[in-house]
């Protein structure tokens, strides 16, 4: 998933960087404006009244909620709430969800899927062909899904992607009303986890003939309900409303009756809001707002909670650079050598942990522990001096340093984003004597389109785990993948990955995605990782069963939540 559209999301099925949300607590009533930011308050809020509302910062503003382009954070967090996956995960494990039941064949290729008795908000049931539906519009090339990569595992889905084969030779078919096959090319040790993607919720199919193909999820009128919660109200700009969907299959688990979506861009407003009594959590705070805050973490006050967040941040570079700079390995390299990263965590971000490898911690490859036991890339070499790598790639490319200028783009005007941007700028202008221009995208959705048709040179982006297991970072970076933002390509990491996918030996399994994950991150330097998500979070005490999902669904699990 990619985060702050890291073009996921992660995830997809997928922030800086990293997301942070907020909630906002049961207190007062009345308004409150924080830069263009509208706070409502509901009434009867106040712990032990008997109303459950809560209220979650948005970090970004979404511009569509169609599960099947669900493609970041943001809008993983609103879909896998209203939306109904085919399963869910609690306390990292895998419970049901949208499917009571589930069996796979003996070869690992056929996974049957018995549903539950749901139905959408408005009590129309939910039939199994609503979640062909939605799959099956994955791989339509007219819809344009980021993630449709991601599931070329499924029978007939890259052919009817690419344009080489037909919808109806997908291997996603409704035997009856109750029960969902889907049919692989070949068995996946890590299947099931994916299998709480956003892409796979149902979607009925009269809502998305037509024009309405394109426009689903555009606006909260038409859309159909699944999850626990049902969207009652969405201002843009300002802020989406959820109301508890009675007719969820486990409704009767689901206390809380509104959670409040508001649009809060900065940080310093979320950190106000929380100071005001108006919000449970604010997670991934920094270092300074935790010291800050000390004292109340020990006397009780809030809750502190950290975790690691298996999410990855980096720079990007357009390996396909049609100025012919970051087209060049050595260039690529020498500009990731030159970041110092534990300065950047330090004194700009002031949280998180430094990263030179591109899977985070947190992700399990089977019963190991994949970052614990496979040693970050880029560490092999980082005594490699990058004015002398960088000089190497000039040659190479015919220039000199006085006719580069390099423009780096950064998502928004933020001004976390801003921070973060001048550090690499003057990172890279001392470095290496060059110019180096920032350029700022009118949104995070303009930044997204933009990086995903190659139109810039460098950016800072990240992915977040659609699900446990390297795979859900490293299928990113094979050729031609849609959530390739670096359009890197390089044969033997394909081959790589490609193997990994059905290796049954999780040793050799291991050591495939090992030195595939060499070969993009050091020998040929795709992408600059930069960090690490170990999230710290402040809660309000009066919260209970929430959930802070690291790989797969929301990033705030808020399900079996509420409000004591």
């Amino acid at each position: 998933m990619f985060q702050r559209r890291y073009l996921k999301k992660a995830a997809a099925c997928t922030l800086s960087c990293i997301m942070a949300f907020s909630m906002a607590a049961c207190g007062g009533s009345g308004g409150n404006k924080e830069n263009g930011s509208s706070v409502s308050q509901q009434e009867g809020k106040n712990p032990g009244d008997g109303k459950q509302v809560v209220n979650i910062a948005m970090t970004t503003d979404p511009d569509i909620l169609d599960p099947t382009r669900s493609d970041d954070a943001q809008k993983n967090q609103i879909t896998l709430e209203v939306q109904e996956t085919l399963i869910r995960m609690k306390d990292g494990k895998i419970t049901p969800g949208g499917a009571k039941s589930w069996e796979t064949s003996d070869d690992g290729l056929v996974w049957t899927f018995h549903l539950q008795d749901n139905k959408y908000s408005d009590g129309t049931p939910v039939k199994a062909d609503d979640y062909v539906n939605c799959m099956l519009r994955t791989f339509d090339p007219e819809v344009g899904c980021h993630n449709a990569g991601m599931f070329y595992c499924i029978e007939g889905g890259e052919a009817y992607n690419t344009g080489n084969g037909k919808r109806e030779d997908v291997g996603i078919k409704a035997p009856d009303d109750q029960t969902l096959e889907i049919h692989l090319n070949e068995a996946l040790p890590y299947f099931l986890l994916m299998a709480n993607c956003a892409n796979l919720t149902p979607v009925p199919a009269d809502k998305t003939t037509g024009e309405d193909n394109l426009t689903y999820g555009s606006n909260a009128e038409g859309m159909m309900y699944s999850g626990p919660f049902a969207i009652e109200s969405w201002t843009r700009g300002s802020q989406i409303v959820l109301k508890k969907n009675e007719n969820y299959w486990d409704a009767e688990n689901v206390k809380l009756d509104t959670v409040n979506l508001i649009l809060a861009q900065e940080e310093n407003t979320r950190q106000q809001m929380f100071e005001e009594g108006n919000l449970d959590m604010l997670t991934g705070i920094n270092s300074e707002y935790r010291k800050k805050m000390q004292d109340k973490i020990d006397s009780k006050e809030v809750v502190f909670e950290e975790n690691a967040n298996p999410s990855s941040s980096y720079i990007c570079f357009n390996n396909n650079d049609p100025d012919g700079v970051f087209s060049n390995a050595k260039i690529r390299k020498a500009f990731s050598l030159a970041i110092d990263r534990e300065s950047f965590l330090k004194n700009v971000q002031k949280k998180n942990k430094p990263a030179y490898g591109l899977v985070p911690y947190g992700i399990n490859n089977e019963e190991s522990m994949y970052r614990e036991e496979i040693e970050d890339p880029l560490l092999k070499s980082k005594d490699e001096d990058p004015v002398a790598l960088f000089e190497e790639g000039l040659k190479e490319i015919g220039k000199t340093r006085d006719e580069i200028t390099v423009t780096f783009l950064q998502s928004n005007a933020n001004n976390d984003t801003k921070l973060n941007s001048e550090f690499f700028q003057r990172q890279w202008q001392e470095k290496f004597g060059i110019t180096v221009k920032i350029d700022t995208a009118a949104d995070n959705s303009t930044f997204n389109n933009t990086v995903s048709k190659g139109m810039y040179q460098i950016c800072n982006t990240g992915w977040g785990a659609d699900y446990n297991d390297p795979m859900t970072f490293m299928q990113c970076y094979l050729t031609g993948d849609g959530n390739n933002p670096a359009f890197f390509s390089n044969s033997e990491y394909d081959k790589l990955v490609n193997e990994a996918k059905s290796e049954q030996d999780m040793k050799t399994r291991q050591e495939k995605f090992a030195k595939a994950e060499n070969i993009l991150i050091n020998e040929d330097a795709g992408i600059a990782p930069l960090s690490y998500s170990f999230q710290e979070n402040l809660i309000n005490k009066n919260l209970k069963d929430y959930g802070i999902n690291g790989s797969g669904g929301p990033l705030i699990e808020l399900k079996n939540a509420y409000m004591e």
